[in-house]
């Protein structure tokens, strides 16, 4: 049976323009029938089989989960702005030679990596430009656990991570455990550029207890904490929250702290030096936030945090349930675009990453579309259109300036930071408002909100969201595998969908584990399984080095890639070739009828293929 297993393309879409071709290209309104009749479709017959819309497993993320905890216990020296931690990592033994942290310091403001010790025993470290690395102690145990102690002096100036007009921005403070690949590779650390955040995470749960001066007030990756005073006019502020991206805090003895909860399961920390800027923040809060809910899902985190930073400091910045903005951007009403924009990245991002030297696209691309969502929402139609009228003028100057360039390109090899933000931003939030206005508003949603459920707590590309998009619609979906590798002189085109096919046999719904489907204007069957279903018996015949089919008082023999079968003995042309699909073996609807002579009946419109057993004829239908 070699021969029906054999290895195939993963989706089988040679599909071209409208009328033109020999595949198909299901476009909107054509998908949006198909969806409303699947998802309203009668539920009178009995179903066996697989569900049709948790075909495929979800796609397994980018990084292997080692299921790691920190413990951290660190403090803040005010004085010398300097952090002094001491941490365990607790995680699974990736059974590789070595182990690996990265260290996502400045090379002008070094983290210190003082000791790291397993079992209360010294290790033997090398540190690069942002890893360390170490033999694997862990032996033949499941889980182990490193410790680390470290020193990172805090820059004294308004960058990602440092401290400017005493309001602490404490980003990528602490050693982080290095991230594999599915097949156990650890990744090595992208370099920095003067713009972007290209680092590898890893989700972890956290329980850090971080000590600074009485009176500073925290916002943090998980909430206000539980503080405590301690001797010497210091305070500890603990902190325990489950699988975050990483762990950063925003602090300052001037900061006003309000807490608003802006959902069932959410409240969100608002921190400023000015408490008119709180209320001005809180207004933009409490609509972006049910917004984004309705078009993305409930963030699935307890809470949240928006921290405005003083002036001249970064522009804004998206870290683990975090939101950071400058106050600068009060002037120009700047304030309107960028904290949607960063509230965006706490669902993407935050609750489901990518890899954002490589695949940045995503992430910036989804939420700069949000702020259009966020702005018709709260002001019309005319300026969510205003945006993307502007995105849209980005793409031209993105064409005629870079016209080699496309969207999975790789964070350092940018010419310029406008091709970045032209690229990543505009043409980005492009691609995903072109997928909404093919498959409408409603089927967009439930695909971002599949996103959401298949993949919190995953880092995810392209073939990750071209699957959520094909269960979506009950289909196989390309589209952002497509578009993400096309140069930028090409124009967003129409989803690539072969819609799924219910089987009904005898009366009664069945969903095989390969789903039967549309593909080249015909439906096609999975043999074996719907064929044993139905009494036949399919096996390889290495005589004839074809497929034998036998039951209902024939035989018959068929190969992939072939239109000819051979009934008793005779020739006959079933009009469309036998494919295969995922390793398995697909025949046109006709097969059933003229070569084994079954009665078979196709309903375009409900998308549905009904077979009816009967005595043989004994010989094929004409």
């Amino acid at each position: 049976m070699k021969k029906l297993q054999k290895t195939s393309l993963l989706v089988c879409v040679t599909i071209l323009v409208l009328f033109g071709s020999a595949g198909i290209v299901v476009y909107w309104p054509a998908l949006s029938t198909i969806l409303a009749m699947a998802v309203n479709s009668s539920t009178e017959t009995a179903q066996t089989g697989a569900d049709p819309f948790s075909y495929d497993p979800p796609v397994p993320s980018y990084v292997k989960d080692l299921h790691p905890k920190y413990t951290i216990q660190a403090e803040l020296h005010t004085s010398d702005a300097k952090i002094a931690g001491k941490m365990t990592v607790e995680f699974d033994n990736p059974k590789t030679k070595d182990l690996r942290f990265y260290v996502y310091d400045y090379l002008w403001n070094r983290m210190a990596v003082k000791s790291i010790r397993y079992k209360d025993k010294p290790l033997t470290f090398e540190r690069d430009t942002s890893m360390v690395t170490m033999a694997n102690p862990f032996g033949s145990e499941v889980r182990g656990a490193i410790s680390i102690e470290f020193e990172n002096p805090v820059p004294r100036r308004g960058t990602r991570y440092g401290v400017k007009d005493d309001i602490w921005t404490l980003t990528t403070w602490y050693p982080m455990l290095g991230a594999q690949n599915q097949q156990g590779k650890w990744y090595d650390p992208p370099l920095r550029v003067d713009y972007g955040d290209p680092f590898v995470y890893h989700y972890a749960d956290y329980d850090v207890s971080f000590i600074s001066p009485q009176g500073y007030n925290w916002v943090s990756s998980w909430g206000r904490g539980v503080s405590s005073p301690l001797d010497g006019s210091r305070q500890q502020v603990r902190y325990q929250g489950n699988k975050l991206l990483n762990f950063a805090l925003v602090g300052s003895p001037l900061y006003h702290v309000e807490t608003v909860k802006l959902g069932p399961n959410l409240s969100v920390d608002i921190a400023s030096v000015d408490k008119g800027n709180i209320e001005r923040i809180k207004t933009i809060a409490q609509s972006v936030f049910p917004t984004y809910s309705d078009w993305y899902g409930e963030l699935p985190y307890p809470h949240v945090s928006i921290a405005e930073t003083s002036t001249g400091t970064t522009y804004a910045m998206e870290y683990a349930n975090l939101a950071i903005f400058k106050r600068d951007m009060h002037q120009r009403n700047l304030i309107d675009h960028w904290l949607p924009h960063e509230i965006a990245h706490l669902w993407w991002y935050n609750s489901v990453a990518t890899l954002e030297s490589s695949h940045g696209w995503l992430d910036e691309g989804l939420v700069e579309s949000s702020v259009s969502l966020y702005l018709q929402n709260r002001y019309g139609n005319q300026s969510a259109s205003a945006l993307l009228d502007e995105y849209a003028r980005d793409g031209q100057h993105l064409r005629e300036r870079y016209p080699a360039g496309k969207l999975e390109k790789p964070l350092q090899h940018f010419a310029t930071e406008e091709e970045f933000h032209w690229t990543w931003y505009s043409r980005g939030a492009l691609l995903f408002d072109n997928l909404r206005r093919q498959i409408g508003d409603d089927a967009y949603k439930r695909f971002l909100h599949r996103v959401q459920q298949n993949y919190h707590g995953s880092v995810i590309g392209a073939e990750h969201l071209d699957q959520a998009l094909g269960q979506t619609l009950r289909g196989e979906a390309v589209y952002f595998r497509t578009y993400t590798q096309t140069l930028n002189t090409t124009a967003f085109g129409p989803v690539q969908f072969e819609p799924y096919v219910t089987t009904i046999i005898n009366g009664m719904s069945y969903y095989s584990a390969i789903p039967a489907r549309v593909t080249n204007q015909t439906a096609y069957i999975p043999l074996r399984e719907i064929g044993e279903r139905m009494g036949l018996t399919v096996e390889w015949s290495k005589e004839k080095q074809m497929i034998k089919v036998k039951g209902n008082g024939r035989e018959v023999y068929l190969k992939e890639g072939d239109p000819l079968a051979v009934v008793d003995g005779k020739k006959l042309d079933l009009g469309k070739p036998v494919l295969s699909v995922k390793e398995r073996t697909m025949v046109p609807m006709a097969f059933f009828r003229q070569a084994v002579g079954f009665d078979t009946e196709y309903d375009a419109q409900e998308r549905t293929v009904k077979i009816v057993t009967r005595k043989a004829t004994g010989k094929a239908e004409e």
